[in-house]
């Protein structure tokens, strides 16, 4: 028999639910992560992706053990995130950068977004997104190109 692996990346935790072809819940595997913030960065909240990777992969296990699945019962696995967290990759696929939906870093970026378009702009914005300024990736890309412009060059495609 086939099922269906869910992985839902919130916020605060990691999820592994396993559905049978009805829909009926099966199984799931949950923990909870935390975020980094970054000395002398205020409000930032960063991914430890390796540490993340790792509670994926336990969730994942969890949830086939408590099935009593192997990996290869699985016929399709579907993927969901927070709103707009951000991972950035070099060319060769390596992160270079990553932060939480909820990182408030970007303070003087949202002010300076708002001044530049007569702050009109977060009203077309949320209109069209449904995000504030202030949890949008947009600003957080800018403070990127402000604070850290290794990472930007980094990201740029190959010519």
């Amino acid at each position: 028999m086939s099922y269906l692996l869910a992985l839902d990346a919130g916020t605060g935790s990691i999820r592994a639910v396993i559905f049978d072809l009805n829909g009926r819940q099966l199984a799931v595997g949950q923990a909870e992560w935390k975020h980094l913030s970054v000395d002398n960065v205020p409000g930032s909240m960063e991914f430890d992706l390796t540490t993340n990777w790792q509670l994926a992969c336990q969730c994942i296990r969890r949830a086939l053990d408590a099935a009593r699945l192997s990996a290869a019962d699985i016929q399709s696995v579907a993927c969901c995130s927070m709103r707009e967290g951000i991972v950035l990759y070099d060319r060769n696929g390596e992160a270079i950068w990553a932060c939480a939906n909820v990182d408030a870093r970007a303070s003087r970026e949202v002010a300076e977004l708002k001044e530049i378009h007569d702050y009109r702009f977060e009203s077309e914005v949320y209109e069209v997104s449904g995000q504030t300024l202030a949890l949008s990736a947009m600003p957080r890309l800018l403070w990127l190109a402000h604070h850290r412009p290794i990472s930007t060059a980094k990201r740029q495609p190959s010519p």
